[in-house]
């Protein structure tokens, strides 16, 4: 771990950000005090080849894309042969923070967010890479109400056919039924994810959930079951909504969206 003070790749560290899943955060300046965020992959997994080489290909990936709602790569490589990356600094916090404290900002700006979020994952796929892990920790959203996607570990090319990945990606209430029962992946994983972001922002529950993590998934799993319909959580959600994330929601694959730029689409025609 870093201490505070300590340089770092070329910054010096002036803050511990939280922290979760394979990497530690860090806000760093350099000499000229432009402040990034630090990102370096946690002893447990450093050893890792596996880790360290998404890692670094998510960097790589990240390198390439040029989007407002994309956060942007400084840089990165090895520094004493540990990974790092540096990003942006964003004076932001994540989805998952304001869909729990039932933030005003996302309240009142619903439509504004999901089209923004909905922009960025067009973008990367039409980059040509997926994003694989959408979720509401990785966007972030300013004060001004501008999102901000993050976090590109497991990111890959996007190929013209679902490609089999093991292990899975992301986290499994984020993944469709088909990358759940045979590890294929496509720009559809990416659509179900954020179908399933939607939903938490609309409801501030999982569209599907059980009294265990076992239940959720077999109700996740079933080919007959639905998501809890909006009534159930807010009378008051505009059926238009719920028809278009249920729809990036469904079971069978020819049910979805084909595309994220028809999700934009339809997020456009909505008041």
């Amino acid at each position: 771990m870093i201490g505070l003070g300590q340089e770092f790749a070329g910054y010096s560290i002036t803050r511990r950000l939280a922290s979760g899943g394979m990497t530690y955060l860090y806000v760093g300046v350099d000499a000229q005090q432009n402040r990034a965020v630090i990102r370096r992959i946690k002893p447990d997994y450093i050893k890792d080849r596996r880790i360290r080489a998404s890692f670094l290909k998510g960097a790589e990936i990240l390198g390439r894309l040029h989007h407002p709602n994309v956060v942007r790569l400084i840089k990165a490589g090895l520094y004493q042969d540990e990974p790092f990356m540096a990003v942006e600094y964003v004076e932001a916090r994540n989805l998952r923070e304001l869909i729990l404290r039932k933030d005003p900002l996302l309240q009142q700006n619903t439509l504004t967010l999901m089209r923004q979020m909905s922009a960025a994952i067009s973008y990367v796929h039409l980059a040509g890479y997926l994003h694989l892990d959408i979720k509401p920790e990785n966007f972030i959203v300013r004060n001004d109400g501008l999102v901000i996607l993050i976090d590109f570990d497991l990111a890959i090319e996007r190929k013209p056919k679902p490609v089999k990945l093991s292990p899975l990606p992301g986290t499994f209430a984020y993944l469709p039924p088909e990358t759940l029962l045979r590890n294929l992946v496509d720009d559809q994983t990416d659509i179900y994810a954020f179908g399933v972001t939607c939903y938490e922002m609309m409801t501030g529950h999982k569209p599907f959930e059980g009294v265990t993590l076992e239940d959720s998934k077999k109700a996740q799993l079933d080919p007959n079951g639905r998501p809890t319909r909006f009534r159930f959580h807010n009378v008051n959600l505009p059926p238009a909504m719920e028809n278009l994330i249920f729809k990036c929601l469904a079971y069978r694959q020819s049910d979805r969206y084909p595309s994220m730029s028809l999700v934009m689409r339809d997020l456009e025609t909505m008041v």
